[in-house]
């Protein structure tokens, strides 16, 4: 590994149940990690694969949730990949990671197909922002290649009646509604909110490979409120028990 200890910060995730190692500079797992784990219904003796997995916050939370699962994650940049396998080493759970871009045939899964296929892409199209002078940054937040990438290894890999679950910002939505548009049906899409009557910044979209079902949009989910007697904003009960005990975050 090309690190030294001296990069790395410890972090606690689902209410100190996990403990994570995160590069002090550039992309850090945050709440969407969480949450994106949580929207995914897994259950034990299941296959599920995290196309770009960064350093494992989101395949950790799954994994703390759902016992008995079969896991594997892609990752193109090798310290992240790396640092994902010492977090799943860490936190005691078993994974299959891959140092590979997406982009590329991944020769370790050709022979596989999996029930859930979840992802946290990069949000920004190319040359939409100003370039971070970190590259696992701008890696992780600026796409080196576009959604439709993602959505088709996705639809390579997922099972007839499997799902493909990603969390992306609300601007990206017509781009994944294309990207789904002939392969996955059931198409569900759940906005996230800040705060009561404000626009919703993120969707978690869920959709089912080969199925005919209709399109759901869901009402918003909101994450903070701010708290009558003190005025501190406080996270809403819902996610106070995904991001402090690990719940599952229901998609209805």
């Amino acid at each position: 590994m090309n690190y030294s200890d001296k990069e790395l910060t410890k972090n606690k995730f689902l209410g100190n149940k996990l403990e994570i190692l995160q590069f002090s500079q550039g992309y850090r797992g945050n709440m969407d990690s969480v949450l994106v784990a949580a929207s995914v219904g897994a259950e034990s003796g299941q296959k599920v694969l995290e196309l770009g997995c960064g350093n494992g916050v989101a395949l950790c939370c799954l994994l703390y949730r759902v016992s008995g699962l079969e896991v594997f994650g892609v990752e193109m940049d090798k310290r992240a990949a790396d640092l994902c396998k010492r977090n799943i080493d860490l936190n005691m759970f078993k994974a299959s990671i891959f140092n590979i871009n997406i982009a590329n045939t991944i020769r370790e899964l050709k022979s596989l197909s999996f029930d859930h296929v979840f992802m946290n892409p990069p949000y920004f199209k190319k040359n939409s922002v100003k370039k971070s002078p970190t590259l696992s940054s701008h890696q992780a937040k600026v796409e080196s290649m576009p959604l439709s990438a993602w959505f088709s290894v996705a639809k390579n890999r997922c099972k007839p009646n499997g799902k493909i679950t990603i969390i992306q910002r609300v601007e990206r939505l017509p781009d994944i509604i294309n990207c789904l548009n002939g392969y996955f049906g059931q198409v569900t899409v759940q906005p996230i909110s800040s705060f009561k009557d404000t626009s919703p910044k993120t969707v978690i979209v869920q959709a089912t490979k080969t199925s005919g079902a209709a399109f759901k949009l869901l009402a918003p989910k909101i994450v903070h409120r701010r708290d009558g007697i003190s005025g501190k904003v406080v996270y809403e009960d819902e996610f106070q028990k995904i991001l402090r005990y690990g719940h599952p975050l229901q998609l209805n």
